[in-house]
């Protein structure tokens, strides 16, 4: 009985220090991620000298101030599309702004046709939650593979917001309506991005010309 109460003890103990081991390299694990850490961290640092305002990002700050005085003045709602679409759009210059807008409008118009869709459907079956957990997921598919095919992959996450947006977030009755709103705001982001990018780079460029000519 001694002898099994000793093994006892020294099982007991070994599975401690085995634990304390555990614990021990645990701990040395965690102070080398935490000295891999520090040095990913690093990269993150704040530097005085990069927080400078450039050119595209006074040109987006501009973008967003059109767009909500434009949908202000004109009473227009989705100012979160418009802006957002104003600061996606905008690029490093005029050309990449135009196509960048471009992708914006296409993914936008296919998310809005597949919502309109899915609320014909959805019409059909008196809005049944089915619809909803059904038809969703597969019309998310389907905005997937029609970017896919029309080889417009960087309007994915676009696309599949919009129709998100619109299918789930609707106001009661105004289906058709709402859609088209949503579509036209995205309009109005591109071509005021469009807009500051192509009028800014025209400034910059008529004042580099007279620095020059001054030289």
């Amino acid at each position: 009985m001694g002898i099994l109460e000793l093994r006892g003890s020294q099982f007991q103990e070994m599975n401690f220090l085995k634990i304390l081991l555990i614990f021990q390299n645990y701990g040395k694990m965690g102070s080398e991620f935490l000295e891999d850490g520090s040095l990913i961290l690093g990269r993150f640092r704040f530097n005085p000298h990069e927080f400078r305002l450039g050119m595209r990002t006074f040109k987006t700050g501009l973008a967003v101030f059109l767009v909500l005085a434009l949908f202000s003045l004109l009473g227009f709602e989705g100012l979160q599309i418009g802006c957002l679409t104003a600061v996606f759009s905008l690029r490093e210059n005029f050309d990449k702004s135009l196509h960048f807008g471009t992708s914006q409008i296409v993914e936008n118009t296919i998310g809005g046709v597949y919502s309109l869709i899915f609320f014909g459907i959805s019409e059909l079956f008196n809005k049944s939650l089915w619809v909803t957990l059904v038809f969703v997921p597969i019309f998310t598919m389907l905005t997937i593979m029609t970017n896919v095919a029309i080889d417009n992959k960087s309007g994915i996450i676009g696309a599949v917001a919009a129709l998100l947006i619109i299918t789930l977030s609707i106001p009661e009755g105004d289906t058709f309506t709402y859609t088209l709103a949503r579509i036209f705001e995205t309009f109005i982001g591109v071509f005021v991005a469009t807009l500051v990018n192509a009028d800014i780079d025209r400034i910059r460029e008529h004042f580099v010309k007279r620095m020059a000519n001054k030289d």
